[in-house]
């Protein structure tokens, strides 16, 4: 909406009183906002978000082990490829030293056999017999290297540890969650859609977000993605992420679990953007009539008129669309609507 002026109402409010037997009359000004009633172009919904981390991940061993080394705190960063945690490693030496010896003594077999076969001393069926034992020697050492390699947890990417799920020295299993690690230099909002502003994905031109950690300032974002469906009734998750360029530089004030106003807002939705729309405080309930109403400013006499009119959705966060009832150009009351009313009482 645009055009909006202010404008000073003179409301003549009469005090009887007696003083010295005569009336006393007394002048009240009561200020009102006057505004001129054009097409919606633009509609603006809030919503609120929390900051996730993009890049998250429960680590876990791959092999079963005691731990015998917790080197990480909760809150501590790490920098890639380094170490979490151990396990006691004597088993898995154990068992590579043995898968070594199998594996030499294999290839000793199979080098020995090549030799034969060269001069027709063995059969072919004893030379392939001794190669598929070195293939399966060989792929059992590899294996044992592997997992005493694998005795040693370390971080996938440079991040913090949001969470230990176990302490030292305790029996874990393979599989089992031993830290969360979050890299907080990628970001994510997430946030719930209401199934009946489902159309809003679609006619969506700008995205803002606001952080409760940095009042005041707004950020542009898009929609990364959204789940085509409200999985437990509550509503559809969208997934937005920030592309401001000023973000970088305050990104270190906003962590994962921060809270945050998403604004989605759209320009020419048939739906929502068709028709016009007026503020909430520009409506008032005739109690004589029951209608739902506003005050029509006449420019030529200087006096207002009530006209009903019939509301439809709200829009933005402080408008109703109006369907009918009130022309574009029209010059309605858009607060202080009960001032004027002092005068019909």
């Amino acid at each position: 909406m645009k055009n909006l002026l202010w404008i000073s109402f003179v409301l003549m409010s009469f005090m009887i009183s007696c003083n010295k037997g005569s009336d006393q009359k007394k002048e009240v000004i009561r200020p009102v906002k006057l505004m001129k009633v054009e097409p919606l172009s633009s509609v603006s919904k809030n919503f609120t978000g929390i900051v996730e981390a993009d890049e998250l991940s429960d680590l876990t061993f791959k092999v079963p082990g005691t731990l015998n080394e917790f080197l990480v705190s909760e809150g501590e960063k790490l920098t890639k490829n380094q170490v979490i945690a151990s396990l006691d490693p004597r088993d898995m030496i154990l068992q590579l030293e043995t898968a070594r010896t199998s594996y030499l003594t294999a290839k000793s077999k199979l080098e020995r056999n090549e030799r034969l076969l060269a001069k027709q001393a063995i059969s072919k069926q004893d030379f392939e017999s001794a190669q598929a034992e070195f293939t399966k020697a060989k792929a059992s050492f590899e294996n044992a290297e592997n997992a005493l390699g694998d005795t040693r947890l370390r971080a996938p990417f440079e991040g913090f540890v949001e969470k230990k799920y176990v302490e030292n020295y305790q029996k874990i299993q393979a599989g089992e969650r031993i830290v969360k690690l979050v890299n907080p230099a990628k970001l994510n909002i997430k946030f719930m859609l209401p199934e009946s502003n489902v159309k809003l994905l679609q006619e969506t031109n700008l995205l803002e977000v606001e952080f409760e950690a940095i009042k005041g300032q707004k950020f542009t974002a898009r929609i990364k993605e959204f789940v085509n469906a409200s999985p437990d009734g509550s509503g559809i998750p969208v997934t937005a992420v920030i592309t401001d360029p000023g973000f970088e530089k305050l990104k270190s004030l906003i962590s994962p679990g921060f809270t945050c106003t998403v604004t989605l807002i759209t320009d020419g939705s048939d739906e929502l953007s068709a028709g016009i729309a007026v503020p909430l405080s520009a409506v008032f309930n005739d109690t004589a009539t029951g209608e739902e109403s506003v005050w029509i400013y006449n420019s030529k006499t200087g006096t207002v008129s009530r006209k009903a009119v019939k509301l439809g959705a709200l829009v933005n966060s402080n408008m109703v669309q109006v369907s009918s009832g009130l022309n574009e150009g029209d010059m309605i009351l858009a607060a202080g609507v009960f001032n004027v009313s002092l005068l019909t009482d």
